[in-house]
């Protein structure tokens, strides 16, 4: 695993990546944010979970998050979206566990505690 990341967040909103990171930060989870599905896809990983939005500027996030499961990039896929879309959101819980973007930041942190957890514990920091 890397040193530093525990937890993928792939985001193309910064505003919503920035609120996000410090509320993970201030429980002691670190995560790497990126913006691209491009990039994304060229981490070796591995991390716990990855947090995925469905609609990137430069790609589907439902397959991004198919594609780094299969590589073993991430272990669990959480997706953050608000596609409202019935078929993409179905092939998105195929996947992992969708929440609507409408949903409050704190049920997203839930989630990722959660979803993170059973994968292993996600490493805290002090």
């Amino acid at each position: 695993m890397s040193p530093s990341c525990d937890l993928l967040f792939v985001e193309d909103d910064l505003l919503l990546a920035r609120a996000l990171l410090r509320s993970l930060r201030a429980r002691g989870i670190v995560a790497r944010h990126v913006s691209r599905c491009a990039t994304a896809a060229a981490l070796k990983g591995p991390f716990l979970l990855g947090v995925f939005d469905i609609d990137l500027p430069d790609g589907d996030g439902v397959e991004l998050a198919h594609l780094l499961r299969r590589r073993g990039v991430v272990s669990n896929a959480l997706f953050y979206t608000a596609c409202a879309h019935p078929l993409r959101l179905a092939r998105a819980r195929e996947v992992g566990y969708v929440l609507a973007k409408s949903a409050n930041l704190g049920m997203l942190m839930e989630a990722v505690e959660s979803r993170g957890q059973r994968a292993s514990t996600l490493r805290l920091v002090n």
